[in-house]
């Protein structure tokens, strides 16, 4: 008979490794690789109006940080590979943090810091530098009494696998096990996520389209070690990052008074041993582009499906962007977790906001934009916000009075918007301001048509929001 890995059970490794105090999320990745983006400003409101609430920055510029003032959208902040060197010095973080995060927080929601990008895919000591830069951050925020209320943490490439198939056998490259001991170390002391950056499409070539689109409609294989059955890369992608930190971060051990004696069983090395969440910092789909033959970059998306990276070209279109990122949406909001994690809270961000022209490496780097520089949407895509993945229609309160009357008029008019629940002494007369009054009748009128873009315009007036407004008996449907 062959060994099933057990570890202890599906569910109890779930416990182990995730937090399940909180919903999915769906983030975008902000790149700013470009000379032709709209600014700061504009993307903040870009980013607003199209529901998306979770943003992920790859450095700490303040234009940035300051644009995203007071808007609630929760920002993952950037400490690039090249500052890493200096990020050795406790003085020089603790002033970095000084000067560079803490005059903008907390009207800039920060909730992390990632330390380096895939540095186990850069030459030199670029690896060994991070964990130490990580503490010297967690000492600087300490200092500031903002421990636990920033993670951090430090996304790796998928390639720092040296197996991914069956997800059962993940498991990390030996050359890089004694920096990863070190940072799990680093991310169970500190409650920090692990963070990893998976891009199925270049799974194409052991895989099927279907697989790697979430379209498959039947299981695409078993895993013979665990009887898991896998419908979608994405998913054995994560399973194998999951049994990989098991496989590193645990020990095995037989049970001879096992019913089955063949079975082998994963406990705990350390009984306090535990990472908190692992996130997916960066996924997404090209819709145009090429590689040059044999062509590898120095973000090195080199996985272990053994496809060729020159496959990929024929499938980076719209089409299946669209496909890919709306199914993935749909997949980690759905709450079915992983095959191995079943009903796990999955956090990803997608790659990437813009399509970038000065990114390094071949083109079909510089085309996993969500919006070209005008901030065109490539093509749609529906984000869920925050929790429940409803969003309401509400008043600007930038919004003049006479332009905010006119819409107001015109909501409870011709709009046929339900207004008797603001007419005095109904349960949303009060307060009884311009604003409040013009939200309900926005936000009425726009649930009654399909909580469209066209339906919150409103002359301008109008803005879309995730969080709901309703308030005492105010009830907002």
């Amino acid at each position: 008979m062959a060994s099933r890995f057990k570890l202890v059970s599906a569910l109890s490794l779930l416990l182990l490794l995730l937090d399940f105090c909180r919903g999915s999320k769906v983030g975008v990745d902000y790149g700013m690789d470009a000379d032709n983006l709209p600014s700061p400003d504009q993307v903040a409101q870009l980013v607003r109006n199209h529901n998306i609430q979770y943003l992920r920055i790859y450095n700490y510029r303040p234009e940035v940080l300051k644009a995203f003032s007071n808007t609630g959208i929760e920002l993952m902040v950037g400490v690039p590979n090249a500052d890493l060197s200096q990020f050795q010095s406790q003085p020089y973080v603790d002033s970095w943090l000084r000067t560079s995060i803490l005059p903008y927080y907390p009207a800039t929601k920060i909730t992390h810091i990632t330390v380096g990008v895939e540095v186990t895919n850069y030459p030199d000591n670029t690896a060994n530098l991070v964990v130490p830069a990580m503490r010297n951050v967690v000492s600087a925020l300490k200092s500031a009494n903002l421990q636990g209320k920033i993670k951090v943490s430090t996304p790796l490439s998928f390639g720092v696998l040296s197996k991914s198939f069956p997800p059962s056998e993940g498991a990390f490259n030996s050359g890089y096990e004694n920096v990863l001991r070190l940072l799990l170390d680093f991310l169970e002391e500190n409650q920090s996520p692990f963070m990893v950056n998976l891009y199925p499409i270049y799974a194409i070539g052991d895989s099927s389209l279907d697989a790697v689109l979430f379209k498959s409609p039947s299981t695409i294989f078993v895993d013979q070690n665990t009887g898991l059955s896998y419908k979608n890369i994405f998913d054995a992608q994560l399973d194998a990052v999951f049994y990989a930190i098991a496989n590193l971060n645990f020990r095995t051990t037989r049970n001879a008074f096992d019913a089955q004696p063949d079975t082998v069983h994963f406990t705990l090395a350390n009984t306090n041993s535990r990472i908190n969440d692992i996130i997916v910092t960066e996924t997404g789909w090209p819709t145009h582009g090429s590689r040059p033959p044999h062509a590898s970059t120095h973000n090195a998306k080199t996985y272990n499906y053994g496809a060729s990276l020159d496959s990929v070209d024929d499938y980076a279109n719209i089409d299946n962007a669209q496909t890919y990122n709306t199914n993935l949406i749909s997949h980690v909001m759905g709450g079915s977790g992983t095959p191995a994690m079943p009903g796990a809270n999955l956090d990803v961000y997608i790659f990437s906001l813009f399509n970038e022209n000065l990114k390094q490496g071949p083109e079909i780097e510089r085309n996993f934009g969500l919006f070209d520089p005008e901030m065109r949407s490539v093509y749609n895509l529906n984000f869920p916000g925050k929790g429940t993945g409803k969003s309401w229609c509400v008043a600007s309160s930038q919004a003049s009075n006479s332009a905010l009357q006119n819409a107001l008029d015109w909501a409870c008019g011709q709009g046929k918007a339900d207004c008797s629940a603001i007419q005095p002494g109904q349960r949303c007369f009060q307060p009884d301001t311009l604003v409040s009054h013009a939200s309900f009748a926005f936000n009425n009128y726009y649930q009654k048509n399909g909580a469209t873009d066209d339906a919150c315009s409103f002359g301008g007036t109008g803005i879309k929001v995730s969080t709901d407004p309703s308030y005492g008996n105010c009830i907002y449907n």
